[in-house]
C-alpha cells in the first residue's frame, strides 16, 4: 500500500496568506451605514451617559476630572473641524490659531474682570469674526493651497502672540483665575468640568442637527460638486466662509476652556504639534461623522500619555504612523470599526429604526 503525501506548496501558502490579508484589508476599508439603534436603546444610552458624566467630577479625584475635561475640550475642537473638513471638504491645518485666540480671549477678559461664561462667549465671537475675515480670501483657494495658508497660520501663531506683548504679555504668559464664583459650591476642576460638559453637549447637538439638516446637505453638495451646488442655488463662497467661521467658534470655545483648566496661557501652548493633533483627531475618529469627534478626542488624549515616557518626539512620530495607517487601512476611522462590530447586533434588536 502506497501512501501519497501532498506537501503544501510554498507559493500556494504565500498566495493563500495574501488572499486572507487582502480580505481583511478590504473588510477594514469597506464603507458602512450609520448605526440606527431602536429609540428605547438610544434613550437608554443617552440617559446613562449623561448620568455618568454628571456624576464623574463628584466621585473622582481631580486628575480624573482633568483627563475627562481635556477629552471634552478635544471633542469640541473635533466637532467643529469635522464640520469643516469632513462635511465641507475644506482642508485646515491651522485651527490651533483659533484655539489660541479663544484661550487669550478668556485670559484677557479675566484680567478685565469678566465672568467665566462671559469670557467663553467672547472666546467664541472673536474667532468667528477672525475666521470669517480670513475665510473670505483664503477659501477661494483649494486643496494644497488652502492647506498651506492654514498651516502658515498655525506656524505664525506663537510669534504673533509674542509680538503683541502689551495685550498677551508675550513669553511671560497670563495667569488665569479659574476658580468658580463664590456662590458655586464646586472646586476648580469640577467647575471647569461642568462648563466643558455643557459646551461639549451643546456642540454635539448643534453639529448633529447641522449634519442631518438642510445646511449639512448643502455642505456636502459644496464638498462633492461645487458647480452642481451652485446651479441648485447654493451660494458656494458664502457657505464655505460661514462654515470656516463656525468651525473657528468651536476651536475658540475649546481654547477658552483649555486656558481656564490650566489657569495659565502662553505662546508655547500653541505650537504646530497642536494643529497636527487636531487633524489626527478627526482622521482617527472618522471624517464626516459626529461620534467620531469623541473617539478621536479619546485617542489624542491617551497617545501623549503613553508616549511621553519614551521621548518628547515620540508623540509626533506616533501621530505620523497612525495617520498613514488609517489612511491606508481604516479610511472611515474608529467609527467604521464600531459600526462593523455593532451593526449586526443592532440590526437584530426589536424596534430598530430604519437606516
Amino acid at each position: 500500500m502506497t501512501t501519497t503525501t501532498t506537501a503544501t506548496s510554498p507559493v500556494r501558502t504565500f498566495l493563500a496568506g495574501r488572499g486572507r490579508r487582502g480580505s481583511v484589508i478590504e473588510w477594514l476599508r469597506r464603507p458602512r451605514p450609520p448605526l440606527a439603534p431602536p429609540r428605547w436603546l438610544a434613550v437608554l444610552v443617552a440617559v446613562g451617559a449623561a448620568a455618568v458624566l454628571i456624576t464623574v467630577p463628584l466621585v473622582n479625584p481631580s486628575y480624573v476630572n482633568l483627563t475627562v475635561t481635556l477629552v471634552m475640550i478635544w471633542t469640541i475642537v473635533g466637532l467643529g473641524l469635522n464640520l469643516l473638513v469632513g462635511f465641507g471638504g475644506q482642508v485646515s491645518l491651522g485651527h490651533s490659531a483659533f484655539f489660541a485666540i479663544g484661550a487669550y480671549a478668556v485670559a484677557v477678559g479675566g484680567e478685565a474682570g469678566m465672568s467665566h461664561p462671559a469670557t467663553l462667549l467672547v472666546a467664541g465671537i472673536v474667532p468667528f469674526v477672525v475666521g470669517y475675515l480670513i475665510g473670505l480670501p483664503a477659501l477661494r483657494l483649494r486643496g494644497l493651497q488652502l492647506g498651506l495658508v492654514t498651516l502658515a497660520m498655525a506656524m505664525a501663531t506663537p510669534a504673533a502672540i509674542r509680538a503683541i506683548e502689551p495685550l498677551t504679555h508675550g513669553s511671560r504668559g497670563i495667569a488665569i483665575d479659574g476658580d468658580p464664583p463664590a456662590w458655586v459650591p464646586l472646586d476648580h476642576d469640577q467647575w471647569v468640568y461642568y462648563l466643558a460638559l455643557a459646551a461639549a453637549a451643546l456642540g454635539y447637538l448643534v453639529t448633529r442637527r447641522l449634519a442631518r439638516g438642510r445646511l449639512g446637505r448643502s455642505f456636502v453638495a459644496v464638498r462633492d460638486a461645487e458647480l452642481v451646488a451652485e446651479t441648485l442655488g447654493v451660494d458656494v463662497w458664502q457657505t464655505k466662509t460661514r462654515l470656516f467661521a463656525a468651525s473657528a467658534v468651536y476651536a475658540g470655545v475649546a481654547g477658552g476652556l483649555y486656558a481656564m483648566l490650566l489657569e495659565f496661557v502662553g505662546p508655547e501652548n500653541f505650537n504646530l504639534t497642536l494643529s497636527i493633533s487636531f487633524v489626527t483627531l478627526i482622521v482617527v475618529g472618522g471624517l464626516a461623522t459626529v461620534p467620531g469627534a469623541v473617539l478621536g478626542a479619546i485617542f489624542v488624549q491617551v497617545v501623549p500619555t503613553l508616549t511621553s515616557s519614551i521621548s518628547p518626539a515620540a508623540t509626533g512620530a506616533a501621530y505620523g504612523i497612525v495617520l498613514i495607517a488609517f489612511a491606508f487601512f481604516l479610511p472611515y476611522g474608529l467609527v467604521g470599526l464600531v459600526r462593523a462590530a455593532l451593526g449586526g447586533a443592532i440590526r437584530r434588536l426589536p424596534g430598530r429604526r430604519a437606516d
